[in-house]
C-alpha cells in the first residue's frame, strides 16, 4: 500500500473515533473492531483468512455479494480493543500486507456504537421481563 493509501486509512480511521466519541459512545468501552476483506476468487480469500488467523484475528464466515454483475466474497477479521487509533493502525499494517499478497480489498473497518449508560449483560437486548401480577 501506498504512503498516501495508508496515510489516508488512518485520518479515517481518526474521522470514525471522532464522530463515535463525539455522539457519546464509551471512550473506555472495549470494541469489538471488524476489518472488512474481500476477493473475487473464494480460494484465495480463504488463503487469505487463513493467516490472518494465524496472527490471532477471529475470522468470520465469509459472505457472497454481487457488485456491478461480479460475485465478491467477504469477511470480517475480528478484533477487541480499546478505540485507540494507533492499535487500530497496527491492525492495519499487519492485515494489509496479507490482503495485498493475494492480491484483495481491504475495505476498511468498523465497529459499533457503546452506550455509557448501558448493560455489560450481552443478552439485556435480548431478554423481556414480564410482570406476572
Amino acid at each position: 500500500m501506498q504512503a498516501e493509501q495508508l496515510a489516508e486509512l488512518q485520518n479515517e480511521t481518526r474521522e470514525i473515533i471522532a464522530d463515535l466519541l463525539n455522539d457519546g459512545s464509551d471512550p473506555d468501552a472495549l470494541y469489538i473492531i471488524e476489518h472488512h476483506i474481500a476477493h473475487e476468487d473464494f480460494a484465495k480469500l480463504e488463503k487469505i483468512a487463513v493467516e490472518i488467523f494465524k496472527l490471532g484475528f477471529e475470522v468470520a464466515d465469509a459472505e457472497e455479494f454481487e457488485e456491478e454483475g461480479r460475485t465478491i466474497y467477504g469477511f470480517d477479521a475480528l478484533s477487541e480493543a480499546k478505540l485507540n487509533a494507533e492499535v487500530i493502525d497496527a491492525e492495519q499494517a499487519k492485515i494489509i500486507p496479507i490482503v495485498e499478497k493475494f492480491a484483495g480489498i481491504y475495505d476498511g473497518w468498523g465497529t459499533y456504537f457503546e452506550d455509557p449508560n448501558g448493560e455489560d449483560d450481552e443478552f439485556s437486548d435480548d431478554v423481556e421481563f414480564f410482570d406476572e401480577d
